[in-house]
């Protein structure tokens, strides 16, 4: 079935070829977050055509899978490598922290990400993580799940 479809929105023109969007939030009708190969987040306004009003380098160079916002300050981000997590003040450009879920030589990006002020969940390829910010601001909980040929674990 063919169904009709019309560009809403060209995100700029000056990206190279391969700058791809992985990721997407809106966070109001207005506020479009995207993130992709490239390793930039980017906050767009919807009201100025192509206009991308702030950036955030991701500053290991690796591609960022998959963002999510609280809706105020903070960003999360996963990226493609060693299953690091970044968490991010929209107010500066640099990251406030990350964490390395994935230990090596084992790498796997982050796939899926959610957090609020107490949790961060994180999905990677054979694990789920799940980060509890309120035990011990210092040293952060790490409960994981391995649903590869190890057996489960729980920290």
């Amino acid at each position: 079935m063919d169904v009709p479809s019309k560009s809403v929105c060209s995100l700029g023109l000056e990206f190279r070829r391969g700058a791809g969007v992985l990721d997407m939030v809106f966070e109001s009708p207005f506020q479009l977050f995207t993130c992709g190969y490239d390793t930039f987040i980017r906050l767009w306004d919807l009201r100025l055509p192509r206009k991308c009003v702030m950036e955030w380098e991701e500053p290991d160079d690796s591609a960022l899978y998959c963002i999510q916002t609280d809706g105020n300050h903070m960003i999360a981000s996963g990226s493609s490598y060693y299953g690091v997590v970044r968490l991010w003040d929209k107010r500066q450009t640099k990251c406030l922290q990350f964490f390395q879920l994935s230990v090596h030589p084992v790498s796997s990006p982050v796939y899926c990400l959610r957090f609020s002020s107490s949790h961060l969940h994180a999905a990677l390829a054979t694990s789920l993580h799940s980060l509890d910010f309120r035990k011990n601001p210092i040293r952060t909980s790490l409960r994981s799940l391995d649903f590869g040929k190890n057996p489960i674990r729980i920290r």
